[in-house]
């Protein structure tokens, strides 16, 4: 499950590491970025394998039931909490949160911003979360990896 598809490059790569049987869903409110993922999606044998959910994140994310092993999530900052709060919901025993931009340029030292704001809260959450491990790389602008218990 990928929370923010953007132009689909991490959902293309995500699908491409699937079985033949794995499906991918993606979540996406921009019209435009649906387009362009689509054009690219329908380029490789594995894209048949990417179901585009249109709509807001957390009117998708509502809609899914429990059964997940992966949730990428790289979408607006400001509902970060909220997506990490469902993606531990649909998640299996095991299954692995990936949160991009967890370090948001540096921006969640000191905070100015809602989704800078946003970000730092969701990393003291899931640092004080009991039904996860984590761990946070710092790699480019931050990923959090978080193992549902």
């Amino acid at each position: 499950l990928e929370v923010g598809m953007f132009t689909g490059y991490s959902a293309l790569k995500m699908a491409e590491a699937l079985d033949e049987d794995g499906e991918l869903f993606t979540c996406e409110i921009d019209p435009d970025h649906i387009t362009i993922g689509r054009n690219y999606f329908q380029k490789v044998p594995w894209g048949k394998r990417i179901t585009v959910l249109e709509g807001t994140a957390l009117e998708s994310l509502a809609n899914l039931e429990p059964s997940f092993d992966l949730v990428f999530i790289d979408a607006d900052k400001i509902n970060y909490l909220n997506y990490y709060k469902r993606a531990v919901e649909l998640i299996r025993s095991g299954g692995i949160i990936v949160l991009d931009n967890a370090l948001w340029s540096g921006r969640v030292i000191m905070p100015e911003d809602d989704g800078s704001r946003t970000i730092a809260e969701t990393n003291d959450f899931i640092q004080k979360d009991d039904f996860v491990w984590n761990v946070l790389l710092p790699i480019r602008d931050g990923l959090m990896v978080v193992q549902k218990k």
